[in-house]
């Protein structure tokens, strides 16, 4: 609906001498303005044109009052510069039509249509068990992935698995010294020489790497320097089993686990180190080879490939990148740590080059997701997977169930940090956000049951002309209007969602969305002594899709009871 009004307001401008503007916020105002919606057109407007704030007003006024009298039956300017108004309640009731007949279809947006999207999201080393942070990661990427699906995007969702480099060798030699420590295996002394060299800095602990040992023990009964890949691809393997049924428990399914090796089997490497060449980016140096990294927006050059033979990170991303890009994915979305932030601007110009260079219009976006907190008993609890102390997200699902789980790492935008309190997740009353949300859904389902009840052949169709003289009579201060203005913003929600990559402003509307369906409850009698308000029942109608569509794109259960 906001889409339309800001249609229609673009209309406004052309009418009053004005180009359109395309950036402008609709939105609710504060508590003291008695109006429905408001909008900082007339700053904008201003600003641009360098008018004054008051000749604007008149030319927009004039407009509306000659040709949009049927659709802002009541508007008025506030300082600095807003234009607040009241809508014809018809706009109300052809947004919840659409949702009366739409139902789980609701919305689906053109403008989202023929976009393909792929994205990467947790890719997280696989280097031991998930924890609570790459849960946060991990509902990002699904829901945002939902969202972008229900608005009309063709979606596929990828975990990138690093299963080569350093990390993956510290990781095998961790495990193979603890084979040695145990005499689990017997261990080739080539064997121990080259785990004091790989385990010169730093080693992973932890219980986990003491069940992997044990494992890899039952599986290589020698342990040889010629198996140590085989080895190393089986510690891989045990690892991505493990946080594949993590994924599972959470309820999250990829399209496709892609590996790393894979992609140098494949012989893009070779490929692309000769469409770097092609652009005049690389240079040897020092020994290694280094692209010009401050052309594609970097504060430096890089090194791509060390001078012992190692590619780095940022030589696999454009590897990966171009692989994306090849399969005709025209918007890459990335979600990584916060840590990667030093990545950004030279893969956006990677891609940026590359995709010119193929001759393909390709959006690339990189979400930085803040780390979790974990609280407990009010304490903060300190987590290091290289140490092996950190609690996992099985810990947390073991805890508190998916549900909770997944909304509480959605509350917040990814650029901010995120304190998990695991002694509210616990809470099983209203309290807790996820069983107040959920509770408003089994309302809905108990009063539509009991409605069925009495009236076993109620239909929509019967009663929609009459909801449209109850829409039009409603008090605007009545929980009844609110609830309808609510309702009717929810694709504007979505949208927000998208256009930030945050899913945080979909909780905040279904508790919001909750909270006045509760008031509503409370307030307003649907049945009363076995007579049914058919037109308040459409209102529960459209309520339970709305929230029931809400939580299914959370990928939280909607309860029928409680």
């Amino acid at each position: 609906m906001i889409e339309k009004i800001k249609k229609i307001l673009n209309e406004v401008l052309n009418d009053s001498g004005f180009f359109q503007v395309k950036d402008f916020e609709v939105k609710e105002p504060p508590p003291n303005i008695n109006f429905e919606f408001s909008t900082n057109l007339p700053i904008l407007i201003s600003k641009k044109y360098n008018v004054l704030l008051e000749d604007v007003y008149n030319k927009i006024e004039n407009s509306i009052n000659n040709n949009y009298k049927n659709i802002f039956i009541e508007i008025n300017f506030t300082s600095p510069g807003f234009l607040n108004f009241n809508l014809d309640r018809n706009f109300y009731y052809e947004e919840l039509k659409k949702i009366f007949f739409e139902k789980e279809e609701y919305p689906c947006l053109d403008k989202y249509k023929n976009k393909k999207v792929l994205v990467e999201f947790i890719s997280a080393n696989p280097t031991g068990p998930l924890h609570i942070g790459h849960g946060r990661c991990a509902v990002l990427g699904d829901v945002l992935s939902n969202i972008l699906k229900k608005m009309g995007c063709e979606v596929y969702k990828e975990y990138y698995i690093n299963d080569r480099g350093r990390q993956i060798d510290i990781l095998t030699a961790s495990v193979v010294e603890v084979i040695i420590l145990e005499n689990l295996s017997e261990v080739e002394e080539e064997v121990f020489s080259w785990c004091r060299k790989v385990l010169v800095d730093s080693k992973y602990k932890g219980e986990y790497i003491k069940e992997i040992s044990v494992e890899i023990s039952k599986i290589f009964k020698k342990i040889t320097l010629n198996e140590i890949e085989k080895i190393k691809t089986k510690i891989v393997e045990l690892i991505m089993d493990n946080i594949k049924n993590t994924l599972k428990r959470m309820g999250i399914d990829f399209d496709s686990y892609l590996n790393e090796t894979e992609l140098y089997k494949s012989g893009l490497n070779q490929k692309i180190k000769n469409l770097l060449q092609e652009f005049g980016l690389i240079e040897e140096k020092e020994g290694a080879l280094w692209v010009k990294a401050k052309n594609l927006g970097d504060e430096k050059d890089r090194v791509i490939i060390k001078s012992d033979g190692e590619p780095t990170y940022f030589f696999s991303d454009i590897i990966y990148h171009y692989y994306k890009i090849m399969r005709n994915y025209n918007w890459l979305i990335n979600i990584w740590g916060t840590d990667h932030h030093g990545y950004v601007e030279r893969l956006r110009g990677t891609v940026e080059l590359i995709s010119k260079k193929l001759e393909k219009e390709v959006k690339l976006d990189i979400i930085l997701y803040q780390l979790v907190s974990l609280i407990t008993k009010n304490q903060r609890v300190s987590m290091s997977t290289r140490e092996g102390r950190f609690i996992s997200l099985d810990e947390v699902l073991d805890e508190v169930g998916s549900d909770v789980t997944r909304f509480f790492l959605l509350t917040k935008s990814p650029n901010t940090h995120l304190d998990f309190d695991l002694e509210l997740a616990k809470e099983h009353s209203l309290k807790n956000p996820v069983y107040y949300t959920q509770y408003a859904h089994t309302r809905c389902v108990g009063i539509l049951k009991e409605a069925s009840n009495l009236e076993p052949n109620f239909s929509i169709e019967q009663y929609i002309d009459d909801f449209r003289d109850y829409i039009s009579n409603l008090d605007k201060t009545s929980y009844e209007f609110k609830l309808v203005k609510t309702l009717c913003v929810y694709s504007n929600v979505l949208e927000k969602c998208i256009e930030n990559f945050s899913p945080h402003y979909l909780c905040n509307y279904l508790i919001d969305l909750s909270k006045i369906f509760h008031k509503f409850y409370e307030t307003t009698r649907v049945i009363s002594s076995n007579k049914i308000d058919f037109c308040r029942l459409l209102l529960v109608v459209a309520s339970k899709i709305i929230l029931k569509n809400s939580l299914s794109l959370l990928n939280i259960q909607a309860p029928e009871k409680m």
